[in-house]
């Protein structure tokens, strides 16, 4: 029991995240996003057709996806990875599953569109709980 609490304790209070895969899953959720992003961004007029979802909303969805891709990406690049901003970074993705879920639910989207809100809340969900892996793993 001493042993597991020390080794707890390391891992917790240790800074960055060293594991050899987590530059690799960020730089994937990373990519991800910003190509959703600018999805979303360039070609808003035409989701809005297939998605039931406004044209503006997409938009400000499409800059924001691009801006958080790319500090994401930062993220990823740096040795040892910080661990506070990969914490952060899965708060900000529940809350994403959160509000994709609320907009499936009650927004004025049409099936496709409810389709894909639910696939996308999955997506980032399985990315928010690897990220919350990596961080406690280290």
């Amino acid at each position: 029991m001493t042993t597991t609490a020390s080794a707890r304790t390391r891992t917790t209070a240790s800074p960055g995240i060293a594991h050899p895969l987590a530059g690799a899953f960020l730089l994937t959720d990373a990519a991800t996003t910003a190509v959703n992003g600018a999805a979303y961004l360039v070609a808003a007029r035409l989701l809005t057709d297939w998605l039931g979802a406004p044209e503006p909303l997409l938009r400000g969805l499409g800059a924001f996806l691009l801006v958080v891709g790319a500090g994401v990406a930062v993220l990823a690049t740096r040795r040892p990875i910080p661990r506070v901003p990969v914490l952060a970074l899965a708060g900000l993705n529940g809350a994403w599953v959160v509000a994709s879920l609320a907009y499936a639910l009650a927004g004025p989207l049409s099936t496709l569109g409810v389709a894909w809100a639910v696939v996308q809340a999955l997506v980032v969900g399985a990315f928010a709980a690897g990220q919350v892996w990596f961080a406690r793993r280290g």
